[in-house]
């Protein structure tokens, strides 16, 4: 059994560095190795790129591919999922490129086609396939075919022979492994807002990074003074609320009313993080729209697509009050995760203040869903 090996913090940039290589390929449709703690081997390809064409060397595996899922994405087709199952994995042998996609996207008859469903556990390389896909914010659904022998030789001359990168068992480990990420300072300047017109934007940097946070700062460093307890908002990017207008969302509502109460106050920090559709990309956010047209609700509609109800991670948003020298604040938000999660990170939350944002007849039902569901912590405002 190959040991699981522990990375000193040197090996961190390189380690995003390569994650960030391996992402790329996965984007393009493009097939990679991983190996698990054991040393066994697996290509691997997204599903989504199903009808890509891409064809695995015959010769470097000893069985067809398989279908690998996430258990969410299983449990919502109805079908029974014990808690101990991380995912599970079919033989695609008898299945289409269309019954794939229609699958993994959450179309009315989804996994009906699919009928042999091995439960997988954690770690092994179906749950490993889906975790990278998951960190790629691709849809978490994998093709792979295992290698005919995990000699690391056979490996290697398999890599060389069809260009195919390589990820192992700690470096897929990484990705779960939550840490507050060391970020700079890169530039600022002044950004005058309808909103707030004296205020200021930071842009942050983290090497070996490619996610780009930024702060608005409210105020001036005298109004910062008389306040040293700054209104904080974590806002993660919503294209289509912050920039189209959209109603299906409290986002835009929730972006502009924080700044005006920061205005108002005389000082405060937005953290403007990408982390587009509670983690998943705007991509996928999308395909969660499509579903939620259908009747799903916005938990369910995510579940449908193999994701968990909300992949992020407020890591780099402690980074940046830090940056900002900012440890103790009053955070507006109604999100309890937000809370616990700046706290972890020795964040000392002062207080909480709540938005209280007007409904509408096409996010009414989104907004029942955040207090039902996700335990958001809504007040009540009159429509």
């Amino acid at each position: 059994m190959v040991a699981e090996r522990q990375q000193p913090d040197h090996m961190a940039p390189y380690l995003r560095q390569k994650r960030e290589r391996i992402f790329s390929e996965l984007r393009r449709g493009h097939q990679i190795i991983i190996r698990d703690q054991k040393g066994q081997a697996a290509i691997l390809r997204a599903a989504e790129f199903a009808d890509f064409g891409k064809t695995v060397p015959q010769d470097a595996v000893y069985s067809g591919e398989l279908l690998c899922l996430t258990a969410q994405h299983v449990a919502s087709w109805g079908r029974p999922v014990s808690a101990d199952t991380a995912c599970f994995s079919s033989p695609v042998s008898m299945l289409s490129d269309q019954d794939i996609l229609s699958s993994i996207v959450g179309q009315s008859d989804s996994g009906k086609q699919i009928e042999h469903l091995l439960a997988e556990k954690k770690d092994s390389l179906p749950e490993l396939a889906c975790r990278i896909l998951r960190a790629a914010k691709l849809l978490p659904a994998a093709l792979i075919a295992r290698c005919a022998s995990s000699e690391p030789a056979f490996i290697n001359r398999l890599a060389e022979s069809y260009e195919l990168a390589v990820i192992d068992y700690y470096e897929i480990a990484e990705l779960a492994t939550v840490r507050e990420p060391k970020l700079i300072i890169s530039s600022r300047a002044q950004l005058p807002l309808s909103a707030a017109d004296e205020a200021e934007i930071v842009m942050f940097r983290e090497e070996g990074g490619t996610e780009e946070h930024f702060a608005v700062i409210v105020g001036s460093p005298e109004q910062a003074n008389k306040n040293p307890v700054p209104l904080v908002r974590l806002h993660s990017q919503c294209v289509t609320g912050d920039v189209l207008g959209s109603l299906k969302c409290d986002c835009g509502q929730q972006l502009q009313s924080s700044l005006r109460m920061m205005n108002e106050a005389g000082y405060g920090i937005l953290l403007y993080l990408e982390q587009e559709g509670r983690g998943i990309g705007l991509l996928n956010k999308i395909r969660a729209y499509a579903l939620q047209d259908k009747g799903f609700d916005t938990v369910d509609a995510n579940h449908r697509l193999g994701f968990n109800t909300d992949e992020r991670v407020f890591a780099p948003a402690a980074a940046m009050l830090k940056a900002l020298r900012c440890s103790r604040i009053n955070l507006l938000t109604n999100n309890p995760d937000k809370i616990s999660q700046l706290a972890s990170f020795d964040i000392d939350i002062v207080s909480r203040i709540g938005l209280a944002i007007s409904p509408n007849s096409f996010n009414k039902a989104y907004l029942d869903t955040k207090r039902d569901r996700t335990g958001h912590l809504l007040e009540d405002k009159p429509e």
